[in-house]
């Protein structure tokens, strides 16, 4: 599904001082509905891979292929939940949603495409648990509310290849399983949801090993370790000791690279 190929990325630093490689020589695959989790230290370049594979950034070197595509662009099969959410505070839960059903929408000018967004908003709202927020906005939802309208946003593109930054950092550590599950139960049909891709940058060991079949561990812009996740990923596995002596193991890699 996703296949990066000795990717590098630059930025320009300011004052003409020369540029920085962000990205360098990274190669990863990730199949068809699996789900990769990159981790590492900040300014490892985390995020500069996924906006390569969100197709938001040109690299210098390497390439990016989405189901067997090169990516040069956005593409109408991927969406991203950004760490800051990107809700705009002047729509309502509804009308944020609404807006990824319309994003792809040709001629969604008009009142009949708008009111057949916000009942698929409506939908999803009320499949994600919070069907009673439709009409509030962002600045009267909490952290975990705000969390599901933009996960609501992006699922309502009927995307194949879901992208998210640090999707539970903000969010206080009961919310955050909360979260999490809820984010496992989407991406695995067999539990009601949709065959999903996806890939996901946290500096979160345990959300890394509770989501992820795969696991990159990522320093200075390399990948240092690619670590196959044994455990089955289901909702009870934080009651088992094997995923505690596991992230014990990926704070050893993280640790061994910083």
């Amino acid at each position: 599904m996703v296949e990066v190929a000795g990717l590098s990325v630059e930025y320009r630093r300011p004052r003409g001082e020369g540029v920085e490689r962000a990205v360098d020589a990274f190669s990863l695959s990730v199949g068809r509905g699996r789900t990769c989790a990159v981790i590492g230290r900040s300014g490892c370049g985390k995020t500069s891979l996924l906006y390569s594979i969100a197709g938001l950034l040109e690299p210098v070197a390497g390439s990016v292929r989405v189901a067997g595509a090169p990516v040069t662009g956005p593409r109408r099969g991927t969406a991203m939940v950004l760490q800051d959410l990107g809700l705009f505070p002047w729509k309502t839960a509804r009308d944020n949603v609404a807006l990824g059903a319309l994003a792809w929408t040709a001629g969604a000018s008009g009142h009949e495409p708008r009111r057949l967004a916000r009942l698929k908003a409506e939908g999803i709202l009320d499949r994600l648990g919070v069907p009673d927020i439709v009409d509030k906005y962002p600045a009267e939802l909490s952290g975990g509310q705000r969390q599901r309208v933009a996960i609501g946003r992006a699922l309502a593109a009927e995307p194949d290849l879901l992208l998210l930054d640090e999707p539970s950092a903000s969010l206080d550590a009961m919310t955050k399983e909360a979260f999490q599950r809820l984010l496992l139960t989407l991406s695995r049909p067999e539990a009601g949801g949709r065959e999903l891709t996806l890939v996901l940058v946290t500096h979160d060991v345990e959300e890394a090993a509770y989501l992820a079949d795969t696991i990159v561990v990522m320093d200075s812009g390399r990948v240092r370790h690619i670590v196959k996740n044994p455990l089955e990923r289901n909702p009870t596995l934080r009651d088992r000791l094997e995923f505690y002596e596991f992230c014990m193991d990926l704070r050893l890699r993280v640790g061994g690279v910083v």
